[in-house]
C-alpha cells in the first residue's frame, strides 16, 4: 500500500527544488529549435528519439507537455528535471547591403549569428485510482541572435532576444481501460528585446543612431488531449495546446551615434503565440523493441506582422508573413537489459519562414534531425536520461528591400544563410517515490 502522506511530504520537499532549478536558466536559450522561435527541447527522454512518440505516453513525464492525457498513471509521485544545452551555428554572407539613403554598407557579414544556450524543464505527477495530476515548468519559446551593430545588415537587426517561461497544471481521467482524457491550463510569461540601427530623423542632416525595443506580458492558455490504448503495448495520443494572445508593454529607446539616449517612448506590440496539434503513436512490438512516430502541426500563420507601436509616434512594422510549421519524426527503443534502454530517431521539420520574408533576426529554414539516447535505471527509484541530437539546416536567402513598405526606412539587404547546424546534448533525471519495496525472504532450515 502507498503511504500517500509520506509521498506528499517527500514531493513537497523535492518539487520546489526541482522547479526552482528549472526556472534558474530559461534566459540562456539560444536559437529556436522548433520552427519560428519555438523550442522543442522539453525532454531528454523524447529528444533521444527526435521527439517521436512524444504525445503517446511512456516513461518520460514530459509527454504531458504535448498531451495532458499522458500524465503518468504510475501510482504515487514522480518528479523529473531536464536540461538541454544547445550549440547552434548559422553564417550570414552579404551579397549587397544599402542603407535607407542608398549608402553602400559594405560586405561585413556575421560568422555565427546565433548564441549557445540552455533550456531547463521540470515535471511532477501524482496518480491514484483513475485520476492523475501533473505540474510542468517549460520554456516553449525563445531566441537569441547576436550581430555586431556595425555589420552590413544592421538596419534589419543586431541583438535580439525572446525569453519565455510557461507554468502548466494538467489533470487526466481514465474513462475506460482504453480511453484517457486530459486537460490543462497554462500561464505564459514572455519578455522580448529587439535592436537595430535606426535613422533618427530627416533632412537636412538625417541623423543616424540605434533603436532598442523592450516589452513583456503574461498570457494564459489551455491544453486538451486524449490517449487511446489500441491494444496492449500500443497507444495513440493526440494533444492540443491553445494559442496565447500577448500584448507586450515596454519602452522604445533611441540612441544617437555616440550612444546617448535621445528619446524613450512607451511602446506596445500585440503577438499571438501559435496553437499546436501533436499526434503520436507508440507500439511495443515485442518485449525488447518499441516503434514510435509523431506528426505535429503548429499554427505559425498567426504571425503575419509584428506592429511595434510607440505612444504618439509612427509604428514600426516587421512584415513576417509566416506559414504553418510541420514536424515529422520516427524512432525506436530497444530494451538492452532491465536497467538499460537505448533509443534513436530521425525527423524532418518544415520551417514557417520562406526566402521572401526571412530576416537576420531569425534566419530559420527547413531542417533534418538525427538523435540517439538512453535511459539507465540506477535503482527502482532513480533513472537517468541522456540524449544527443544533430540538426542539419538548409541554406536560405535573405532578400529584404523598400519594395515592402514596412522596410521603407531600412534600406536593402541581400544575403545568404549558410553552414546552418545545431548540436544538442540533454540530460534528465527522474525519481519515483513509490518504488516497489523489495521483500526479504526468511530462509529457515
Amino acid at each position: 500500500m502507498i503511504d500517500t502522506g509520506t509521498s506528499m511530504r517527500a514531493v513537497r520537499r523535492a518539487l520546489p527544488s526541482l522547479l526552482l532549478a528549472s526556472a534558474a536558466l530559461p534566459g540562456l536559450v539560444g536559437e529556436a529549435q522548433a520552427g519560428g522561435f519555438g523550442l522543442r527541447e522539453q525532454s531528454s527522454y523524447y529528444q533521444g528519439m527526435s521527439f517521436a512518440g512524444n504525445a503517446a505516453g511512456g516513461a518520460g513525464l514530459a509527454s504531458m507537455y504535448w498531451n495532458p492525457a499522458a500524465v503518468s498513471f504510475v501510482p504515487g509521485m514522480q518528479v523529473e528535471g531536464n536540461i538541454s544545452y544547445i550549440a547552434p551555428h548559422a553564417s550570414i554572407d552579404i551579397v549587397s547591403a544599402r542603407g535607407p539613403l542608398g549608402t553602400n554598407l559594405g560586405p561585413l557579414g556575421v560568422g555565427n549569428i546565433v548564441d549557445n544556450g540552455a533550456i531547463p524543464t521540470g515535471y511532477a505527477t501524482y496518480a491514484w485510482d483513475r485520476v492523475a495530476v501533473g505540474l510542468s515548468l517549460n520554456a516553449p519559446f525563445g531566441l537569441v541572435t547576436d550581430a555586431p551593430c556595425n555589420w552590413a545588415g544592421r538596419y534589419y537587426g543586431c541583438y535580439n532576444r525572446i525569453f519565455d517561461l510557461n507554468v502548466g497544471a494538467q489533470v487526466a481521467f481514465k474513462v475506460t481501460d482504453w480511453l484517457t482524457l486530459g486537460a490543462g491550463v497554462n500561464a505564459n510569461y514572455i519578455d522580448a528585446r529587439l535592436t537595430n540601427a535606426q535613422m533618427l530623423g530627416g533632412p537636412p542632416t538625417y541623423p543616424q543612431g540605434s533603436a532598442a525595443v523592450n516589452g513583456s506580458d503574461m498570457g494564459y492558455g489551455f491544453s486538451l488531449g486524449a490517449l487511446f490504448t489500441l491494444m496492449p503495448g500500443t497507444t495513440l495520443g493526440v494533444g492540443y495546446r491553445s494559442f496565447i494572445d500577448q500584448t507586450l508593454d515596454g519602452l522604445t529607446t533611441l540612441d544617437n551615434a555616440a550612444g546617448i539616449t535621445v528619446a524613450t517612448l512607451a511602446t506596445n506590440a500585440d503577438l499571438t503565440l501559435p496553437d499546436q496539434i501533436t499526434a503520436s503513436l507508440r507500439s511495443q512490438i515485442d518485449p525488447r523493441w518499441t516503434l514510435l512516430g509523431t506528426v505535429e502541426w503548429t499554427n505559425w500563420s498567426t504571425v503575419q506582422q509584428l506592429v511595434i507601436q510607440p505612444v504618439k509616434s509612427t509604428p514600426s512594422v516587421l512584415n513576417l508573413q509566416w506559414n504553418d510549421g510541420w514536424f515529422f519524426s520516427g524512432g525506436v527503443e530497444y530494451q538492452w537489459d532491465p536497467q538499460l534502454t537505448l533509443r534513436a530517431g530521425i525527423a524532418y521539420e518544415i520551417s514557417p519562414i520562406n526566402d521572401e520574408h526571412r530576416s537576420p533576426r531569425l534566419p530559420d529554414s527547413d531542417r533534418f534531425w538525427v538523435s540517439a539516447g538512453l535511459t539507465y535505471a540506477w535503482t527502482p527509484h532513480l533513472s537517468l536520461d541522456l540524449a544527443y541530437t544533430h540538426i542539419f539546416g538548409q541554406d536560405g536567402n535573405i532578400t529584404l528591400s523598400p519594395a515592402d513598405p514596412a522596410n521603407a526606412t531600412r534600406g536593402s539587404l541581400a544575403a545568404t544563410v549558410s553552414d546552418a547546424y545545431v548540436d544538442i546534448i540533454s540530460v534528465g533525471v527522474r525519481y519515483r517515490f513509490d518504488a516497489p519495496i523489495q521483500k526479504t525472504v526468511l530462509v529457515t532450515k
